[in-house]
């Protein structure tokens, strides 16, 4: 790509990340109030344990989330991420239970992850299929994969060197935490700092622009779905090391969560813009949500209940943001 097109590009999707810096510093803040008030309502919520648990049931939450940000950033999305997660670790589990060495097994779930992504998204980019209704086959077809292989059973027992992944401490940091920083980190970097990021956010800006521009449009929608894959097999690798088993339900309605945390986090449900910083916020603030609500012994079937509107409320306002309400669109014009 030249550097006039580079410069297109960049122009095309540089102008409102100031606008999302200041929405990743309004959620801090909502982050700390929200925090305040959980302890006041209960001080059991601001323990050092308490705070720890949080963050390490956050944390398969934060390493998905980070690959959704990139899908839904590119204008895509994607639904299949529990079935996909499902899959990944009943075949890995199966494979370590059966004497694999684990270092091998842990290698087939990430190569497994990242070519179903990979094939995801050629369904998408080449074959043309809307990512909706490609991600949606996926979740149902990649769910019956997951029964037929274990046939519903439960797998448990792994190998201490993998439960260590998520019930392990280093330096008294939970090892899931420091995982998921890590993803975090490197997945900002990715995001902002590398033509890939630069590509991905221009893709959904304006894909037909992006073209125009030179940019490698099927190429990058391809890798952004084997990103996904590789983040979900991670993801589930830190699940069932801490839980120490398996089965081919788990992960059921987990793409709820993860797109509530992007979307929570300020990335643009239409594209174009996101945040890696947010989308983490995004993963905290509902953890937190589900921990005070736990405390505060609030059913199981009400916490899905506020789950759900707290996913409307957050489109809701990620609409009002970018003025995608036709009233205030008009009103706006109206004011110029």
């Amino acid at each position: 790509m030249s550097n006039n097109n580079a410069s297109v590009v960049s122009k095309t999707v540089g102008h409102a990340d100031r606008r999302w810096l200041f929405h990743g510093l309004g959620l801090t803040v909502v982050v700390i109030v929200l925090a305040i008030i959980f302890t006041l309502i209960n001080p059991r919520f601001a323990t050092i344990n308490n705070l720890a648990n949080v963050l390490t049931q956050a944390s398969h939450i934060i390493i998905i989330s980070v690959a959704m940000t990139f899908v839904i950033t590119s204008a895509g999305i994607d639904l299949s991420v529990g079935s996909l997660v499902a899959l990944v670790t009943v075949i890995g589990f199966a494979l370590i239970k059966s004497g694999l060495n684990p270092a091998l097994g842990v290698l087939v779930m990430f190569v497994l992850g990242a070519g179903i992504g990979c094939f995801t998204g050629v369904l998408i980019a080449l074959v043309k299929i809307p990512p909706f209704i490609t991600t949606l086959g996926m979740m149902v077809s990649l769910r019956g994969l997951a029964l037929l292989h274990s046939a519903g059973n439960m797998l448990y027992g792994l190998p201490p060197s993998l439960t260590w992944l998520g019930q392990g401490k280093l330096f008294g940091v939970p090892v899931p935490v420091i995982i998921a920083l890590a993803t975090a980190l490197f997945g900002a970097w990715l995001f902002n700092h590398t033509k890939f990021g630069l590509h991905v956010r221009a893709i959904g800006g304006n894909r037909e622009a992006a073209r125009l521009a030179g940019v490698p449009v099927n190429l990058i929608e391809i890798l952004v779905y084997g990103f996904m894959g590789l983040l979900a097999a991670l993801g589930g690798l830190i699940m069932i090391a801490r839980i120490d088993s398996t089965q081919a339900t788990i992960g059921t309605g987990m793409e709820i969560h993860i797109i509530a945390a992007v979307i929570i986090g300020g990335t643009s449900l239409f594209g174009g813009r996101g945040s890696i910083y947010g989308t983490v916020l995004g993963a905290i603030l509902l953890a937190m949500m589900t921990n005070a609500l736990v405390i505060a012994g609030v059913d199981h079937f009400w916490q899905l209940v506020i789950m759900g509107f707290i996913v409307l409320l957050a489109v809701a306002i990620g609409n009002l943001r970018e003025s995608r309400f036709p009233a205030l669109a008009t009103l706006k014009r109206r004011g110029r």
